[in-house]
């Protein structure tokens, strides 16, 4: 029976392709620097399935744990998603609920100060934004809320 060894080149072939991956992990996508994705996970799992010696193939204990890595993967990406789409909309629920307030904020990059009545909410790419008067503040430069009190009674 012939053992089956990598050549110096297909070593060579096969750490480049591993090299090529890990690149891709440090400039994957945002705030999920050097975490293995989905993508990357299965590139790895085909490149070591392409490279492994043909006389004797990947034991199945081996297969199946990779395999159940990559469904838990799977899983943790979709409730990474979950959560984000839940704080989105538990600010979404924080700034609906000062329409009406009286606030008063403070922009740091425009050194501007801004206090008035809440009249709309909206969305300015992932920012929630808050309309007071003819100004237009982000949620998160609210310093302080004040209810409006009825003055006729």
């Amino acid at each position: 029976m012939k053992v089956y060894e990598m050549t110096p080149q297909e070593r060579f072939n096969a750490n480049l392709q591993a090299s090529e991956v890990n690149k891709k992990f440090k400039t994957g996508e945002p705030g999920e620097k050097n975490a293995l994705g989905k993508d990357s996970f299965l590139k790895l799992l085909v490149t070591e399935l392409k490279h492994q010696d043909p006389t004797r193939p990947m034991e199945d204990k081996e297969f199946i744990a990779q395999m159940a890595q990559f469904s838990t993967l799977e899983q943790m990406s979709n409730l990474n998603k979950e959560f984000k789409n839940l704080t989105m909309s538990a600010r979404s629920s924080e700034a609906y609920g000062l329409l009406g307030r009286h606030v008063d904020s403070f922009d740091t990059e425009k050194q501007k100060r801004v206090s008035g009545v809440v009249t709309s909410v909206f969305y300015q790419g992932d920012e929630i934004m808050l309309r007071i008067g003819s100004e237009e503040v982000a949620m998160k430069n609210i310093n302080s809320v004040n209810a409006v009190l009825n003055e006729k009674r």
